[in-house]
């Protein structure tokens, strides 16, 4: 099976809940980014904000991410997810989840739970 090949059609940037961490926020402002604009609080939590139903940096007419460079770290390691019960897993919305290995899941899966771990969404352990 060839490698995980994101076909960029934006599905995963459609009313999002990605969680941004201090380096992220840091990274977009020194895009000249404004952190009111492009983040909203939510549970404790500084996430994307969202406009007209998809991501602040999501441009629907192109299909593009206008930051794609300077990503969010949880937008990078999309379509990796973290689901309770059942660890690392693909997210069953990706359009191309299907074509995702396990060993693509067991290589990301330390990347997306230390990123847990420093949003403090998972416990250390």
């Amino acid at each position: 099976m060839a490698p995980f090949k994101c076909i960029r059609c934006g599905k995963c940037c459609l009313n999002t809940e990605m969680p941004l961490t201090e380096e992220d926020i840091a990274r977009l402002e020194a895009l000249g980014y404004i952190r009111r604009d492009f983040a909203r609080v939510e549970e404790g939590l500084i996430k994307l904000r969202n406009v007209d139903g998809h991501c602040f940096f999501y441009n629907p007419e192109l299909k593009a991410c206008m930051v794609y460079e300077n990503r969010p770290e949880g937008c990078r390691l999309y379509p990796f997810i973290y689901v309770e019960g059942v660890g690392v897993t693909v997210d069953p919305e990706c359009s191309v989840a299907h074509t995702v290995s396990g060993r693509e899941v067991a290589k990301a899966a330390p990347k997306v739970l230390s990123l847990l771990r420093r949003l403090g969404l998972l416990k250390e352990g």
